[in-house]
């Protein structure tokens, strides 16, 4: 309750969410806000993992469609094997929202998860997008996988 990662309830904009790889847990708790507070905004959730397992909540979501016909979910996976047997949508997270969604000039962002992702989904739909630097909400965290990548 006392941070700065939390959804803006006085807003009528759509919203999206962006996720990369654990980054889901706070987007999580903004989805479950939203169905305890009845809150019908238009939302697109774009979850992105390395791996299909990495969207280690995919059915939780799935459940919660429906209940939430405004809510709509994108998973999206950077680095898939072919024994993944991946049909989705390929490539980097943030990059989907973009071809999705040309125009962010009425909308509000979330996004959570690594810094590169929330850095370069920032930088993008800023520039790119129109989005008011104001509505790009973000909570960003390195993990300790992400520090021994970074070390070799």
């Amino acid at each position: 309750p006392y941070g700065s990662f939390h959804l803006r309830d006085d807003s009528p904009k759509p919203i999206v969410l962006l996720a990369s790889g654990t980054g889901f847990a706070p987007i999580k708790a903004i989805i479950e806000h939203m169905q305890f507070m009845g809150i019908t905004r238009d939302t697109v959730l774009y979850w992105g993992g390395r791996r299909p397992q990495d969207l280690y909540l995919d059915g939780w979501v799935k459940a919660q469609l429906a209940d939430m016909p405004h809510l709509k979910y994108v998973p999206v996976v950077s680095d898939a094997l072919p024994e993944d047997q991946w049909q989705g949508r390929t490539g980097f997270v943030h990059r989907a929202v973009l071809e999705d969604l040309p125009d962010l000039s009425g909308h509000q962002v979330y996004a959570c998860g690594a810094p590169v992702v929330v850095d370069s989904a920032r930088k993008d739909y800023v520039e790119k997008a129109g989005l008011p630097e104001e509505e790009f909400y973000a909570d960003a965290f390195t993990t300790e996988a992400d520090k021994a990548r970074a070390a070799t």
